[in-house]
């Protein structure tokens, strides 16, 4: 099987070497359906159904998929993806699907097919967005970040996994570079709706409010430890069904700030309210998106409290500094849970930029056909963006609230949104 060009008949054959996987099919390789799926940037996805059941093939060639050899990247990230799936999924099984197989050699994983499920961008450009998807995140990232965290892990288990994911250098250095510094100067892979955005975006790189803003989280991206991150939550990494969520796609996995992985998501929430803004009221499928928001945020924050309460077992915050009956640590946790707040939004922030005017644009404003259109949306998304990034918000609804503010304002080219 040739690693950097997998097809159909390569995969079928490999499948056919592993007795557990044909045994999940069912048959022979010649009543496998296998078909490339790969809509990603970076790896080849396959899925294969049988007689018996289905599965989904991911393997990493050394290389960025879309790009080809002119954009080389270690394979190695599909053991971190592995790795992070196994560590999530003790933690969250109902939201990280079941890996089935993986082979270093060949880069290669064999992971749960998830039928009947779709990508959660797709649904919400469509405007089916399922009503429990908030809830499901918020809750997957409570007990993903807590429990990779120190305030379940004992020093003893969590350095090791730190040291260990410390190796995702490569994948983590992608997001450094795209996030936090590539988008705020001249870069060959930047794109953004031109000639629509060209003044908004040389604006933004004349800023130096937000661009020491984008400099402090960067600091904390790359110094903080706080937990065992997705790296990468966006809408396109999440499968849905009617009543489930899935989340997918871990090659970017790293410990950092908690606050990275929920404003990530949030970031891709709002992008998907901004791309739907059009003149008049506020639709009802754009405030279902800010419900969204709200819940994704309100539901991490109960389930992380309660799991703070019920199962502080790591070396963070010992009880015998905190004295019995005293409401000193219910406080302290009130504070912890505030400052992630304030990290979320941060970064929520730097998100939308990159994503406005970096390499990977999303399919949310991408697929606006009429480009002043597109750039009215986008110049809304980067009006907010810094003020998420340079003002102060004290609480989710600040955030709501501040995106429905600047969504109701016409979005003049070459300057800042005025009302309408």
């Amino acid at each position: 099987m040739d690693p950097t060009t997998p097809n159909s008949t390569d995969i079928a054959g490999y499948l056919a070497a592993v007795p557990a996987l044909v045994a999940r099919l069912g048959g022979a390789p010649a009543d496998w359906d296998v078909r490339e799926i790969s809509e990603g940037n970076v790896n080849h996805v396959f899925s294969v159904h049988g007689p018996a059941g289905a599965l989904c093939v991911k393997q990493a060639p050394a290389y960025v998929r879309v790009a080809g050899a002119s954009w080389p990247l270690t394979p190695e990230r599909a053991r971190f993806e592995h790795r992070a799936m196994l560590e999530h999924r003790r933690h969250a099984p109902d939201y990280v699907p079941t890996p089935l197989h993986y082979n270093p050699a060949l880069h290669l994983q064999v992971i749960e097919h998830l039928d009947g499920h779709t990508v959660l961008r797709d649904e919400l450009i469509d405007g089916r967005a399922p009503a429990d998807v908030g809830r499901h995140l918020g809750d997957y990232l409570a007990r993903t970040l807590f429990h990779t965290s120190d305030l379940a892990l004992a020093a003893a288990r969590k350095r090791p996994l730190v040291a260990e994911f410390e190796g995702n250098t490569e994948m983590c250095a992608i997001m450094e570079e795209m996030v936090f510094t590539e988008v705020y100067h001249p870069f060959h892979r930047n794109q953004w709706t031109r000639p629509h955005l060209d003044a908004d975006v040389d604006r933004l790189r004349a800023d130096t409010a937000l661009l020491v803003a984008v400099a402090r989280l960067k600091d904390h991206y790359l110094t903080s430890r706080q937990a065992l991150l997705h790296g990468d939550l966006h809408t396109g990494s999440i499968m849905v069904s009617a009543h489930r969520t899935h989340v997918i796609d871990q090659e970017f996995a790293c410990y950092g700030p908690m606050g990275f992985d929920i404003g990530t998501l949030l970031a891709h929430l709002l992008i998907s309210y901004f791309a739907k803004d059009t003149p008049g009221p506020e639709t009802a499928e754009q405030a279902r998106l800010l419900a969204t928001v709200e819940t994704v945020w309100t539901e991490f924050d109960a389930r992380f409290t309660a799991l703070w309460r019920s199962s502080p077992t790591g070396d963070s915050y010992p009880s015998e500094l905190f004295p019995p009956g005293s409401d000193l640590l219910s406080r302290e946790r009130h504070a912890y849970v505030g400052r992630v707040l304030r990290d979320t939004i941060g970064f929520c922030g730097a998100e939308i930029i990159r994503r406005v005017i970096g390499f990977a644009r999303p399919a949310d404003f991408t697929t606006i056909p009429d480009p002043r259109h597109r750039a009215a949306c986008e110049r809304r998304a980067l009006h907010l963006a810094r003020a998420l990034l340079v003002d102060d918000h004290h609480d989710i609804r600040d955030v709501v609230t501040a995106a429905r503010a600047t969504a109701r304002t016409a979005a003049e080219p070459h300057g800042l949104p005025t009302a309408r």
